[in-house]
């Protein structure tokens, strides 16, 4: 199982990032999971690449097509670029594999899509920070769509965490630029939901939702809540409740979530 709780987007009040007990076991999630995907060619260390609007990592297909498929993730707080890398072996090999890093510096070290608030009681993230992030990434896709030529109808973003949650941003905001999101662990907060216009594009957007029942970060209610929400603007969210898992990414969410790529 693949547990990195500092990529979360949401710290609860009266814990920062040094005094959330679970916050570094981060190091070992990443290292159990190199241990278990990477072989001794994926293993290589791949170059950062900063000719775009997001600094990324990149794999090209193994299986070369015209114009491929592309899955760009979005890593969670307090992580980089090579946090979901890592899970790039796991993935059909026909795709680019794409891995962005979020524009906000943190402290402590890592980088965060946005820093959290409270709206009335209610978590939600800053607005300006918000709209930075949901433009930079729009303009990334373009970009990256562009520069490795690939399908643009077929461009997938997947998150964990504060990067699911972006992908709902781009997603719900702007549907017309994506295929599908996969939503790991993540939620829709309720400034974004003035901002969602129903469309076609919308209708046709493909969503993968994975969440862990005793997720204490960003709580399971949040994340079947959102689903829901999604399923009375008329979409048809492919959701998964994982019994025992918390704020994580296990073998069965990433069996799941390929086999919903694939359909």
């Amino acid at each position: 199982m693949y547990k990195n709780t500092n990529n979360t987007g949401i710290i609860r009040p009266g814990t920062n990032a040094n005094s959330n007990p679970g916050i570094w076991n981060f190091i070992l999630g990443i290292s159990t999971l190199i241990l278990f995907f990477t072989s001794s060619a994926s293993a290589q260390q791949a170059a950062l690449h900063e000719d775009l609007s997001l600094k990324y990592l990149v794999q090209l297909p193994v299986q070369r097509s015209a114009h491929p498929p592309v899955i760009i993730l979005l890593h969670g707080y307090g992580s980089d670029e090579k946090d979901l890398f890592e899970l790039r072996n796991f993935f059909p090999k026909n795709y680019i594999i794409i891995s962005a890093r979020a524009p906000y510096t943190l402290p402590h070290g890592g980088y965060q899509w946005y820093t959290m608030t409270q709206v009335g009681g209610i978590h939600d993230g800053n607005t300006a920070q918000l709209a930075g992030s949901r433009k930079l990434i729009e303009k990334f896709i373009t970009e990256a769509t562009a520069k490795y030529q690939a399908n643009s109808k077929e461009v997938y973003l997947m998150g964990f965490s504060q990067g699911a949650i972006m992908s709902y941003q781009v997603g719900l905001t702007a549907p017309a630029m994506l295929r599908g999101i996969g939503v790991l662990s993540g939620t829709i907060y309720p400034s974004l939901k003035p901002l969602i216009k129903k469309s076609d594009a919308l209708k046709q957007l493909k969503i993968f939702v994975s969440h862990g029942n005793v997720d204490q970060v960003i709580p399971y209610d949040e994340g079947k809540a959102a689903a829901g929400y999604l399923t009375k603007l008329g979409l048809s969210p492919d959701f998964h409740r994982y019994p025992g898992m918390g704020h994580s990414i296990s073998k069965d969410v990433l069996f799941d979530l390929v086999a919903w790529l694939k359909k």
